[in-house]
């Protein structure tokens, strides 16, 4: 091996083990969602629902929604998902 190809081995070795002593350690989590779906904007009459859902520490929604989904919802915050895969509920 070359000098060069060495020092720029020794350059890469340096630089990634820098970058990875200074990255700070934090859990990284997400919110967690359920949506009420209405018929209209008065919101009076609850036509549907879709359940928050954690996969593997990302949120998201059920397959499938109950009811009908409509532009008229509220969204409702219920959790959080961990990145471990946990979920704590509100």
């Amino acid at each position: 091996m070359t000098r060069f190809k060495q020092a720029l081995a020794i350059i890469g070795v340096a630089t990634a083990t820098t970058l990875s002593a200074t990255a700070p350690a934090m859990a990284l989590s997400e919110p967690l969602y359920d949506y009420i779906y209405y018929s209209d904007a008065t919101k009076t009459v609850q036509v549907g629902s879709w359940t928050g859902v954690c996969y593997n520490g990302w949120a998201g929604v059920a397959e499938f929604p109950d009811g009908t989904v409509t532009a008229h919802f509220d969204k409702i915050r219920t959790g959080t998902c961990l990145d471990n895969g946990g979920t704590i509920h509100q």
